[in-house]
């Protein structure tokens, strides 16, 4: 009888650890809950910029047409593509990154703002020692980007005690709609190292 409870109370630990695991992998978004039909073309072999962005500087130009004859790799027809190669008008500083939309051959969006900034590093911190690098996943039949960074000010502040207050390095999850970035989901434990 005594086996048989405590074997009953392992089965029921053992039950609801895995609902518990299978409830925190359910809450974070996959790239299926956001599907895009990708299609293949005709797109656009030419660049089309606005008048911001004629003034960048010759190397993204190139650049953005290489990319723009690449192969679709987000939400249908959209070709994204991050970088910190970067010193121009283009991106101030940090990780820089755009998407084109091959169907037009426009240049649509930047990386997803955070707190006024679409510039990242790869900087670990949230009590880590190194952290995880910066990283972006995109498939090109979902709407859903999941960026690993920390936004870089725009405007470098400062504490009372002259250290530069920075945003957090965390993960979040965006849907692309319209030609804009909308977040959907936050994890502020994404950049932490297990």
């Amino acid at each position: 009888m005594q086996r048989k409870s405590i074997l009953l109370a392992c089965i029921s630990l053992w039950v609801c650890a895995t609902a518990t695991i299978q409830a925190e992998d359910k809450m974070f978004p996959e790239f299926s809950h956001y599907p895009a039909t990708v299609t293949s073309g005709p797109f656009s072999q030419t660049l089309v910029l606005t008048n911001e962005q004629i003034k960048y500087s010759a190397h993204w130009k190139k650049t953005m047409q290489q990319q723009l004859v690449k192969p679709v790799n987000f939400a249908g027809h959209y070709r994204f593509f991050a970088t910190d190669a970067y010193q121009g008008d283009e991106c101030q500083h940090g990780i820089c990154g755009w998407v084109l939309d091959k169907s037009t051959g426009n240049v649509v969006s930047n990386l997803p703002e955070f707190n006024g900034s679409d510039s990242y590093g790869a900087v670990g911190d949230n009590g880590t020692p190194v952290g995880e690098p910066f990283e972006t996943k995109t498939q090109s039949d979902s709407l859903l980007l999941i960026l690993t960074g920390q936004a870089i000010p725009k405007e470098l502040k400062h504490d009372k005690d002259g250290v530069p207050i920075t945003n957090p390095c965390e993960t979040n999850y965006y849907k692309f709609e319209n030609n804009k970035f909308i977040r959907i989901f936050e994890d502020r434990n994404g950049c932490n190292v297990d």
